[in-house]
């Protein structure tokens, strides 16, 4: 076991933050990134000897639908039938008709049934539309719904999938049940998943994403001063909407954070009250989770301590866990080197010791004991290894995003993309002046990546390992 980390090895700096200067002119992904998906997923299809994939989203679930096609269902549902020849068919409600037009080499169509409630029917029947794309009694059809099942509670099931179960009926009755399998895993496993890997283009607009995201978090951090309300807080993350958000933004004080995703409020910010702040859209988020004080100072007596009980084990965890990232670790060796905080009862973590991310805040959670999964160049991971700590120690979180990406990938990122490189190298050396130790394949997109911010009144000072 590593030995800890002690309050001696450790000092509290100033950084100032970098200015935030972004654009929402990301890079596009370009219409050929689509064909190729298509083609992937087809040679994946014939390699399993299945005729079609077909892949449900809805708002809630769109990022497989996003990745393939380009669309995203915003009010209703979507149903992509993908065969090993033509375009793929997209069928979407009446509203979704007219967004369509964003898809990428699919052929869209009218399916009634996702139309909202009350609409104009005068599209085709499910059953006639599976026949026209050549579904029969015998085709081999994958599923694609959203989560695939990683337990043995529906061991005995002979499909279990979380698309609905009416288009479920539909595609039983026409091709047999028994030639239905789940396939969702295709999609999204760690070591395997056809979308884990970011091109050099969704890696340059995530770190641009990022940027923004930054500069409103920035602005909201700055803000923090007892008597600010949640609601004025989170008015000032500047959040206009021309990014998605990927999960529900969260700014809350004292009692408000124990409900974690509770909505900002008039409640106002106390001396010495926990908060929470995160902005989280498609291709990034940040999250900070600490104190409101202005220094070690202002901490009550019954939590004097709290920098060497929670701060400083909290950098530690931060520290193992980066040096252990890079292309193809096993995702159960990064989960050992912080296995002895992770179990230490004292601060309460239940959740994870990082996941990946895309489109959604949170594809799934390999950094788990024995986990034989690896990391792909291109994953993008967030640290998000979340200290809820003892009573009446403060919890304590840190959450960015990054990328591993091997030689190959970085130089095509360098070359296409130079100044998002630049950004990159940029926080690599900040973060080693802090005492990280990074693998040439981290690429850290935030411009807080890292930074354990033990006072957030005075959210510039974080910590860092004496030299």
């Amino acid at each position: 076991m590593t030995e800890r980390l002690k309050l001696s090895d450790v000092e509290v700096v100033e950084i100032p933050w970098v200015e935030p200067v972004y654009t929402r002119d990301f890079p596009e992904i370009p219409e050929e990134t689509y064909a190729q998906r298509v083609a992937s997923l087809r040679a994946r299809m014939e390699e399993h000897g299945l005729s079609h994939v077909v892949v449900y989203g809805d708002r809630e679930h769109f990022a497989n639908t996003r990745w393939l096609t380009g669309y995203d269902p915003r009010f209703e549902e979507s149903l992509t039938i993908v065969g090993l020849s033509g375009k793929p068919r997209l069928l979407v409600g009446l509203e979704g008709l007219y967004y369509a037009a964003i898809a990428k080499g699919v052929d869209a169509e009218l399916y009634d049934e996702f139309s909202l409630q009350g609409q104009p029917g005068k599209g085709r029947s499910l059953a006639e539309i599976f026949a026209d794309c050549g579904l029969a009694a015998g085709s081999r059809v994958g599923l694609v719904g959203t989560k695939y099942r990683q337990t043995n509670e529906y061991g005995q099931t002979k499909l279990a999938s979380d698309v609905p179960y009416y288009l479920v009926e539909v595609l039983a009755k026409t091709v047999g049940f028994d030639n239905i399998s789940d396939v969702t895993r295709w999609f999204t496993d760690t070591t395997t998943g056809l979308r884990i890997p970011l091109t050099v283009d969704e890696i340059a607009r995530n770190e641009m994403i990022n940027l923004m995201v930054y500069a409103g978090m920035r602005n909201a951090m700055a803000a923090l001063k007892p008597g600010v309300t949640e609601a004025e807080i989170s008015g000032k993350l500047n959040y206009d909407g021309s990014i998605p958000l990927s999960c529900h933004i969260v700014v809350s004080f004292g009692d408000n954070v124990g409900l974690a995703l509770n909505s900002p409020t008039n409640n106002e910010l106390r001396l010495g009250d926990p908060l929470s702040v995160a902005l989280g859209v498609w291709g990034a988020n940040m999250a900070r989770t600490g104190i409101a004080v202005h220094s070690e100072d202002e901490f009550s007596p019954e939590i004097a301590d709290a920098m060497e009980k929670v701060f400083v084990p909290y950098f530690d965890m931060l520290l193992r866990w980066y040096g252990a990232l890079h292309v193809g670790v096993k995702c159960g060796d990064v989960y050992e080197v912080v296995r002895d905080y992770m179990e230490d009862p004292f601060f309460q973590i239940a959740l994870n010791a990082g996941h990946l991310i895309h489109f959604e805040e949170w594809i799934n959670a390999p950094f788990v004991p024995g986990s034989e999964d690896v990391l792909q160049s291109g994953t993008m991971i967030q640290c998000d290894i979340i200290v809820p700590a003892t009573a009446p120690y403060p919890g304590v979180h840190t959450e960015d995003s990054l990328v591993v990406a091997d030689a190959a990938l970085r130089a095509e990122l360098a070359e296409k993309y130079p100044e998002v490189w630049a950004r990159i190298q940029g926080r690599r050396t900040m973060m080693e002046g802090l005492g990280y130790t990074l693998h040439e394949d981290v690429l850290p997109l935030c411009d807080l990546q890292g930074q354990v911010q033990p006072f957030m009144l005075n959210p510039t000072q974080v910590l860092r390992l004496k030299k």
